[in-house]
């Protein structure tokens, strides 16, 4: 059975580990429909045996680390798709499909299973004030109070059922959330990995969290208990970041050459390990029921792993890949990187 300080160790000596890659797509890629509002949530309920496949493929392409199928699963954003009965089930699923994955799959490798944690709350109806209209990552029209209350709930139970640690995934701009859901993470006693996207402003300054205009649905209405946005630099989020004392800092759901300007940033600022997970930046629609593969991503196989390569040179320890970016892309991996840094 592996064990986190088995990985904490790994780590500290210098070794290299292969995250996952995206979790939706390969969902996709298998012909599991995703729901409308909560996205591959619902399928640790819906479609278990697919969600044990796709961990399978990603252990067998040479992951050592594999993250629950919780992206979309917090209790406002399950509630608006219908499955508000359902919270403690899909999540607690999500944990024990991963484990059989990994009993299945692993022949004898440590295999560590992450809490996928990340801030997918549909946003606020603007005619009600009611959680649930379909929009994305709504964190500034929820107090923090709030907040507290749904990361609380599913880190909870996620801790329960068995995780080895936590990934914040939260995405945007809102980094107060992030910091709330991290520090909610820590209250379980399990460890904390702390995630970030990026983006480039018209300054060149590397920005943390996803570019949005102020009229995006997430920052519009405001409600009794909304919070004012607040742009951060990268710099200035890692540096709040570290006050919890995260086990690793990471770059995530953010294109490549993103990715290798915000790795610098934080290795400025962070002296612990680091991960990076890009994503391809698909514009196709992510709920489609079929993942078309003939549909190339802008970043060839060649070019991921050239991005990898360059990372690690800098010091990144843990590699993987986001959004469109399914197995194939790791398959290569292990036999691209050097074992240490």
């Amino acid at each position: 059975m592996a064990d986190y300080k088995d990985l904490k160790a790994r780590l500290d000596r210098g070794d290299t580990i292969i995250h996952d890659a995206a979790v939706s797509t390969e969902l996709q890629s298998m012909g599991v429909p995703l729901d409308f509002v909560a996205w591959s949530g619902p399928t640790n309920y819906t479609h278990p045996s697919s969600v044990i496949q796709m961990h399978e493929r990603h252990i067998r392409a040479g992951s050592d680390i594999i993250t629950t199928n919780t992206w979309s699963t917090l209790r406002p954003t399950l509630e608006r798709a219908g499955y508000g009965d359902f919270v403690r089930e899909i999540n607690v699923r999500a944990v024990h499909l991963a484990q059989e994955a990994r009993e299945r799959a692993s022949d004898g490798r440590n295999i560590w299973i992450a809490g996928s944690l990340s801030s997918h709350i549909s946003g606020r109806d603007p005619r009600t004030g009611e959680i649930g209209f379909g929009a994305f990552s709504s964190t500034p029209q929820v107090s923090v109070d709030e907040l507290r209350q749904y990361y609380g709930e599913v880190t909870s139970i996620m801790a329960e059922a068995g995780v080895d640690f936590f990934i914040v995934e939260a995405m945007g701009r809102d980094n107060e959330a992030r910091m709330i859901q991290a520090q909610v993470a820590k209250e379980t006693g399990l460890p904390v990995w702390i995630g970030f996207n990026a983006y480039i402003d018209s300054k060149d300054t590397v920005m943390a969290g996803g570019q949005q205009v102020s009229t995006d649905v997430a920052e519009g209405i405001q409600y009794k208990g909304s919070r004012a946005m607040k742009d951060l630099t990268l710099a200035e989020a890692v540096r709040e970041a570290i006050q919890i004392d995260p086990d690793v800092i990471s770059i995530f759901h953010t294109r490549i050459p993103t990715a290798t300007k915000a790795v610098e940033v934080v290795l400025e600022n962070w002296k612990g390990p680091v991960m990076v997970y890009p994503d391809a930046g698909r514009r196709s629609s992510a709920l489609a029921k079929w993942y078309d593969h003939s549909n190339d991503n802008e970043e060839s196989t060649e070019e991921y792993i050239d991005a990898a390569r360059s990372w690690v040179d800098q010091g990144v320890q843990i590699v993987g890949a986001c959004c469109g970016f399914g197995v194939e892309y790791l398959k290569p991996l292990r036999q691209a990187i050097p074992e240490k840094v």
